[in-house]
C-alpha cells in the first residue's frame, strides 16, 4: 500500500465534520477506541529503557562465548567450562526474547489501532493518532488512485511470481 504523505494534519473533529454522517459516526467510534487502546500502553519498562546497554553487553558476552567455543580464547573455556561458554553465547538470544515478550503486548494492540486506522480513516484520507486524553490528530494522507501503474516493488515481486513459477 503506498501513499503520498502531506505535512498538514488537522484535529479529530474538523476531520470527521467533512465525512458523511455514517462514516463519521464509526470514525469517531474507532478514535474511541484507539485512544482506549492508546491509553492500555504503559510507559516503556525497564527492558526497553536499558536495551541498548543490554543488547551491548550481551553482544560482548556473545562474542567471548563463540571465540571461547571455538578455541580461539581456550583459557575461557578451561576456566568457565562449556557450560559457562553456552551461558555466554546464550545471553544476546536471551535478551532478544526477554524483549520479545515485554513487548509483545503493546506490538498487539498497535496492531489492532493500524487496523481501525485502515478500515475507518485511510479510505478517506486519514490517519488518526490518538492519545491518552483524547485530543488525537488526523495526519492527511493522498491515496493513489486504484488505476495508477503499480509501484516498483509491486512489479518486482511481479516479476519474480512469473520467474519462479513452476512448469511441468
Amino acid at each position: 500500500m503506498t501513499m503520498a504523505m502531506r505535512a498538514d494534519s488537522t484535529d479529530l473533529e474538523s476531520f470527521l465534520a467533512a465525512l458523511p454522517e455514517e462514516d463519521a459516526a464509526q470514525a469517531r467510534v474507532a478514535a474511541a477506541r484507539i485512544d482506549a487502546l492508546e491509553r492500555q500502553i504503559g510507559p516503556p519498562v525497564w527492558i526497553e529503557r536499558n536495551l541498548i546497554w543490554l543488547a551491548v553487553a550481551s553482544l560482548i558476552l556473545f562474542g567471548l562465548g563463540l571465540t571461547g567455543l571455538i578455541g580461539v580464547f581456550a583459557w575461557g573455556r578451561a576456566t568457565l567450562g562449556l557450560g559457562g561458554v553456552t551461558l555466554m553465547v546464550s545471553a544476546f538470544p536471551a535478551l532478544m526474547l526477554a524483549y520479545l515478550l515485554s513487548v509483545r503486548g503493546q506490538t498487539r494492540r498497535d496492531h489492532a489501532k493500524m487496523a481501525l486506522n485502515e478500515s475507518h480513516f485511510l479510505p478517506h484520507g486519514g490517519i488518526y493518532f490518538g492519545t491518552r486524553d483524547g485530543n488525537g490528530r488526523v495526519l492527511l494522507v493522498e491515496r493513489p488512485a486504484g488505476d495508477a501503474e503499480p509501484d516498483l516493488r509491486a512489479r518486482v515481486h511481479a516479476q519474480h511470481a512469473a520467474a519462479t513459477r513452476r512448469r511441468w
